[in-house]
């Protein structure tokens, strides 16, 4: 679904990446791990075309995105859904307004469709119906996440990149949105790269993942050959159980 070859990044004229490669298979559940300032969520910028890398490519679905047409990158972005770890919603609008943004804008459903469309997503999400006239100052930390999740898959995309998905969740709530999004790879068929530094999570739902460390890709596999190694690639970053 996604390569990466020998992307190079920098801010302000310094090195993030050097080099970098990686590939992420359609289907699986990817995270991007490393310690903090290593860059893990620039990366995700790269696919997500918020930060062009200095050099290399980055193909998706065969397509390098950073070199290809305005109408070849505007229908990659239609394909893609993005939550970012604070959420991001807008706050002068309410949940489903939130959620039925990107269908408004993107979509040719009417008003009438679009909404419930939106409704449709916020239960897929696990919130109830009742919750979509509220705003986003009326919503706890985990419900916020569950709409701009939402909002993420509103145009059904074919990939679903999350920032931090559990970042300020208590850990009930962590492992329910672990849950969820296991959920929602398998019910809708899409590929999930998530930045991550949540322990349970890269144990329970990663298929596959990276680190990033020293500007480098410093491994790249599952969880049974990092746990092989006979230095555990994950020491450094956490404490392993």
């Amino acid at each position: 679904m996604i390569v990466c070859k020998d992307i190079v990044t920098t801010y302000g004229g310094k090195v993030i990446h050097e080099g970098a490669n990686f590939h992420i298979k359609s289907g699986e559940i990817y995270g991007l791990l490393g310690g903090s300032g290593s860059g893990k969520t620039t990366l995700l910028k790269t696919m997500i075309f918020l930060k062009k890398p200095a050099s290399g490519s980055v193909k998706i679905g065969g397509v390098d995105i950073w070199r290809a047409t305005q109408e070849e990158q505007q229908n990659i972005k239609l394909q893609m859904g993005v939550m970012f770890q604070f959420g991001a919603l807008f706050s002068n609008m309410s949940v489903l307004d939130n959620i039925a943004i990107m269908l408004k804008e993107y979509s040719k459903f009417d008003s009438s469709d679009i909404d419930e469309i939106a409704k449709m997503w916020l239960i897929k999400v696990g919130l109830k119906p009742n919750a979509m006239s509220l705003y986003p100052s009326e919503l706890s930390g985990g419900m916020k996440k569950r709409v701009a999740l939402a909002r993420a898959l509103a145009l059904s995309p074919k990939v679903l990149f999350l920032d931090e998905p559990n970042s300020g969740l208590d850990p009930i709530s962590a492992r329910a949105m672990d849950r969820l999004v296991c959920e929602l790879r398998d019910s809708l068929g899409i590929t999930v790269v998530m930045v991550t530094h949540d322990v349970d999570s890269i144990f329970n739902i990663l298929d596959r993942f990276l680190i990033v460390d020293n500007k480098k890709i410093a491994f790249e596999g599952d969880l049974k050959q990092a746990l092989a190694f006979k230095d555990n690639p994950l020491k450094d970053l956490f404490l392993m159980r």
